[in-house]
């Protein structure tokens, strides 16, 4: 009887050790490779329909279930910066309660895009905007105030170089958090080489609350 306990104990050991490696040899997602002129007309009028669509095989290689409410709902931007590639995002707003003060939003970023530096301002209908990013898939370098990293991992597009003045960095992997830590914080983030699918957990989102450095932007 005990050589046959330690025979299934040494059995269940090797299912173990084969389940962990095959977890570790699974391959990731192989992920679309885009250019500016996939998401702009030869007017250079920003294409919103192909951006949702880069955002949802995006999720769907992810293995994030890109339910119709989210496709309903999800919206896009470049920024008004005709980069899309290097600076852009989309986002779905679950919940955004102005009553109770609370939000819940799902950011999308495709790798390497940014989201460029800004604050949260009081505005009539809300108080300056608290916030904490919670990554679900992929990773993201976020910037605030702080002692600036040297060397960053995030490579910032040349266009909004000029406007980052915060380079304090945190590096968040999948089921990691982090996020502001007072009101009117400087702050922005870029995501990592596979792209990142982000949550974020709020006081209540004014849109016009939400100031940019750089004042080209239109948002």
């Amino acid at each position: 009887m005990f050589s046959t306990k330690v025979r299934w104990i040494s059995i269940s050991a090797v299912l173990v050790m084969l389940t962990a490696s095959l977890f570790a040899q699974t391959p990731k997602p192989q992920l679309a490779v885009y250019q500016n002129r996939d998401f702009y007309d030869a007017a250079g009028k920003f294409n919103a329909e192909a951006a949702k669509r880069a955002y949802i095989e995006f999720l769907q290689r992810h293995g994030y279930p890109a339910s119709k409410n989210l496709r309903d709902n999800m919206w896009v931007s470049d920024f008004g910066l005709g980069n899309f590639v290097e600076v852009g995002m989309a986002g779905m707003f679950w919940v955004r309660n102005q009553v109770d003060n609370y939000s819940a939003l799902e950011m999308i970023m495709l790798p390497g895009q940014m989201v460029p530096q800004h604050q949260h301002i009081k505005t009539p209908i809300a108080a300056p905007k608290m916030e904490s990013w919670h990554v679900r898939y992929g990773s993201i370098y976020t910037y605030g105030e702080g002692t600036p990293t040297s060397p960053m991992k995030a490579k910032i597009p040349a266009l909004e170089a000029p406007y980052v003045t915060v380079k304090h960095e945190k590096i968040l992997n999948v089921g990691e958090v982090t996020g502001i830590t007072k009101a009117y914080q400087l702050h922005w983030m870029e995501a990592g080489s596979e792209g990142a699918i982000i949550t974020e957990y709020s006081t209540f989102h004014d849109g016009n609350a939400v100031k940019f450095t750089d004042p080209h932007i239109k948002f």
